[in-house]
């Protein structure tokens, strides 16, 4: 034995046919657990499609269908005419622009235009490094326009055609979606998601109605959520305090007040009732999606 070996270290043994394992030319073991092979399966039996059919290289607009944010150095101001999202922005319900609330002038190399966020954009974080893997594959459509905003290097704004966003995007949050991103990430240490593994995500096309009611019930938790944004920022903007390194201060701040509060907790409730009828539809357990009990 290696003197360098640990006899105790944990192993993972898979066993992978030689098609399978050609068809996807990955070496690493873990890429091939059971739990991501038995996702693939489903997948094929729901006659999934990859993201990137909906996804075009330009829509007619002249914009891209997937492009990343601002590259190379930041140079932020206070009095600047954009919002400038990052990674710490990105929630499960939406976008908390009062956690880190910074700015950056418009039209200067920190506001590229190819990369201006607005309305039923899907905005979809791409990177994180070992210990915070959590952070890769967050996902919000936006419900409506928020003036001038602009992301950083580490989201994607994607833009799709053909299916509704609001369904791309909460089908990226369940299981069915989450699985597949963590595959593709198994074993890398710095983790950046490419264009094509996003593109090469594999999602079911449900039916008009069902994509529709996913629609209505995500804009009714969107409404909590900015509901529950507007007194974050109010209570950001009286106090003066400063939010935090990461936001904890207002984070603090805002779970002190009652209307934040009841807002933010129905946002989370409706998504988490959203994303488990979405999957057992997606299991075969039931043919509709449930509206939410308020």
């Amino acid at each position: 034995m290696n003197t360098l070996e640990r006899p105790d270290a944990p192993t993972l043994e898979v066993t992978i046919a030689r098609p399978e394992l050609l068809r996807h030319n990955r070496w690493n073991a873990g890429y091939f657990e059971e739990r991501f092979r038995r996702n693939e399966r489903k997948l094929i039996r729901l006659h999934s499609v990859p993201l990137g059919d909906f996804i075009p290289d330009e829509l007619p607009d002249g914009s891209k269908g997937i492009t990343y944010g601002q590259v190379g150095a930041r140079k932020l101001s206070s009095r600047g005419g954009v919002r400038y999202l990052q990674v710490i922005n990105i929630r499960d319900t939406g976008i908390d622009f009062s956690i880190k609330p910074d700015r950056i002038a418009e039209g200067s190399h920190n506001d590229p235009e190819r990369s201006r966020v607005g309305a039923e954009d899907i905005l979809f974080t791409n990177n994180a490094f070992r210990g915070t893997e959590t952070l890769i594959g967050r996902c919000v459509a936006l419900a409506r326009d928020y003036g001038k905003l602009n992301i950083s290097q580490h989201i994607d704004r994607i833009r799709v055609d053909g299916i509704d966003p609001f369904y791309v995007c909460c089908f990226l949050k369940s299981r069915f979606g989450a699985l597949q991103v963590q595959r593709v990430m198994h074993g890398v240490d710095a983790m950046t998601i490419s264009f094509g593994r996003i593109r090469n995500i594999e999602i079911p096309v449900l039916a008009v109605n069902l994509q529709f009611e996913v629609r209505r019930q995500y804009l009714a938790m969107a409404k909590q959520h900015d509901r529950a944004m507007t007194i974050k920022e109010r209570l950001l903007d009286e106090s003066g305090i400063d939010s935090g390194q990461y936001g904890e201060a207002i984070n603090n701040l805002a779970n002190t007040n009652p209307g934040y509060k009841r807002a933010m907790a129905e946002a989370q409730a409706r998504l988490k009732h959203l994303i488990s009828e979405l999957e057992a539809v997606l299991e075969g357990e039931q043919k509709k999606i449930r509206p939410f009990a308020s």
